[in-house]
């Protein structure tokens, strides 16, 4: 079963576009990990609200005196819709940014963890 699934999102007004991402399952937790370079870590809008987790990150301007002589990113904000279910603890969510990947750790729920049930007699 997945946990994390996209959901579509309209094209707003500015150009937006989805980061190349990842969600593996580990015994403890599911990770997103995100490319999403150009994006500062103040620059981050990530929330979770019922069953929908959206990250928002938005990129600096380019200065006005450079022109890219190639461009393979777009040069465009970054969001990223995941319908997710209820089987982590939203408490504990955990974020990290390094070199222009995310990486959102999302514990899962005590109740969904695998556990060792031990024979008594």
């Amino acid at each position: 079963m997945n946990l994390l699934t996209k959901k579509e999102t309209p094209v707003a007004a500015n150009r937006v576009v989805t980061p190349r991402y990842d969600v593996h399952e580990t015994a403890e937790a599911y990770v997103v990990t995100a490319s999403v370079p150009g994006v500062d870590k103040s620059s981050f809008e990530t929330t979770v609200d019922g069953d929908t987790l959206t990250i928002v990150g938005r990129r600096a301007a380019t200065p006005a005196d450079w022109t890219p002589v190639y461009r393979e990113i777009p040069q465009a904000d970054f969001k990223l819709v995941l319908e997710v279910d209820r089987r982590f603890n939203r408490e504990a969510i955990k974020a990290e940014l390094s070199q222009g990947v995310l990486t959102l750790t999302l514990p899962k729920a005590e109740a969904v963890k695998p556990r060792k049930i031990e024979i008594l007699g």
